[in-house]
């Protein structure tokens, strides 16, 4: 009896070691299967798409599944840990608006705080209804604002949190940033935002999530010691 449960027990851990190899490589068994029908679900109520859509394919580097559709000019990927859709389209066509909005944010910034270039990644929570409002979760990288203001120590710590919410604010109601990627450098260091939800952002998120990091390299030195000898 006890062998024959060792034996149960070893045949178990192995499968499961298969299986988790498997995953890692091709995703999980009928992963494909669900990313097939949220899709199809998907460009069925946006576009009016009533072709056949082919089976995606596992990404291991990005965990998600992929497919092309040339008929709609689109590239498509579902998540499925968090149950959402990317569509190049779309998500191109949302960041060419957000660049002119983003543009003339930047501008009102007086020079001694650097506003870096953004990127905006959406994606689509794969809800399901699609057909009167999709709902965007996006993603905003900024990398890197420069402050060359003198600073206490305790105040760097809150100004990339008070920089970030300042633009997000300002984008207005038009995005739906719930996740953000910021670097902030002055003459006390770098600072580090990484923000990953599905919720509205709050400054005390934000201040919550701020670290002070060591990794930099030799320009952002400099950077530091022009700022330290100027005020110091």
């Amino acid at each position: 009896m006890k062998k024959r449960l060792l034996k149960i027990i070893i045949i178990l851990i192995f499968g499961s070691i298969i299986l988790s190899i498997y995953s890692l490589f091709n995703g999980i068994p009928f992963g494909s299967n669900i990313a097939k029908a949220k899709i199809t679900n998907y460009v069925e109520q946006v576009y009016d798409f009533n072709e056949s859509v082919p089976k995606p394919h596992y990404n291991f580097k990005d965990s998600s599944y992929d497919v092309s559709l040339p008929l709609l000019g689109s590239e498509f990927s579902y998540d499925l840990l968090n149950n959402k859709i990317f569509d190049e389209r779309l998500s191109d066509d949302v960041y060419n608006q957000f660049q002119g909005d983003y543009e003339a944010l930047r501008s009102s910034y007086n020079e001694n705080i650097e506003i870096p270039q953004a990127f905006l990644f959406s994606t689509i929570l794969a809800n399901g209804e699609y057909s009167e409002s999709i709902t965007l979760h996006q993603k905003i990288y900024l990398l890197s604002f420069v402050n060359r203001e003198k600073i206490a120590p305790e105040e760097s710590m809150k100004m990339p949190a008070k920089l970030t919410k300042e633009i997000i604010d300002s984008l207005g109601e038009s995005y739906n940033i719930t996740s953000v990627q910021v670097i902030y450098k002055d003459l006390n260091g770098l600072y580090e935002i990484s923000l990953d939800g599905k919720k509205a952002i709050s400054i005390e998120m934000l201040e919550n999530s701020t670290l002070k990091t060591d990794r930099f390299g030799e320009e952002d030195r400099e950077l530091f010691l022009e700022l330290n000898e100027r005020y110091n």
